[in-house]
């Protein structure tokens, strides 16, 4: 069977312009007014899931094997992206939650108030936001981190790193990048 470049170029296009769905599994572990999944949700820019219904997305683990590259990008825009939300301090409690296609994120730097400048401790719409942008999803992206008023500063602090992760193919790629910033990545 033979497909014309007619019939997929329609489908890309269509493809590139929706949002990815954005869940999230609240582990009741921090402050519901400072969880930052949980203002989104108020803008009905994500849902809250039930941690069985995981395994539709992909979901962002700080300890997940794989990193995310711009070769998710398909996987993102059909199964979606999951954060989980809890507390960094208790991250060790998030190990039975193993279900769906699991990435983390490359370093970056927090903007966020609380742990502001610490290398790798992004709260769950920092690492939300830099999983859209590295996969080319930069329009919601930028609407979401909109809605925080340090926001702007995360993304200034990250945009050449952020930029760069969205140009690598792999993992030889993303090496040379830690080489370049001269950041040292947790083994």
């Amino acid at each position: 069977m033979v497909i014309s470049l007619d019939a997929i170029i329609p489908c890309l296009a269509e493809h590139k312009n929706r949002n990815v769905r954005v869940g999230f599994v609240y582990l009741h572990q921090d402050d519901p007014a400072k969880s930052t999944m949980k203002k989104l949700q108020k803008f009905k820019l994500a849902e809250q899931i039930n941690r069985d219904r995981m395994s539709g997305y992909i979901v962002l683990r700080h300890d997940a094997e794989r990193v995310l590259f711009p070769s998710d990008r398909i996987i993102l825009g059909r199964k979606g992206i999951c954060i989980i939300e809890g507390s960094w301090n208790l991250g060790d409690l998030l190990g039975s939650y193993r279900k769906g296609t699991e990435r983390k994120l490359p370093l970056l730097m927090a903007g966020n108030p609380v742990n502001f400048g610490k290398l790798g401790k992004l709260s769950s719409v920092e690492a939300l936001v830099s999983a859209l942008y590295i996969t080319g999803y930069i329009d919601q992206a930028k609407e979401i981190i909109g809605k925080f008023t340090w926001g702007h500063t995360f993304m200034e602090m990250n945009m050449e790193l952020l930029n760069a992760y969205a140009q690598c193919h792999g993992e030889d790629d993303l090496k040379k990048v830690y080489s370049d910033f001269e950041l040292e990545p947790n083994p």
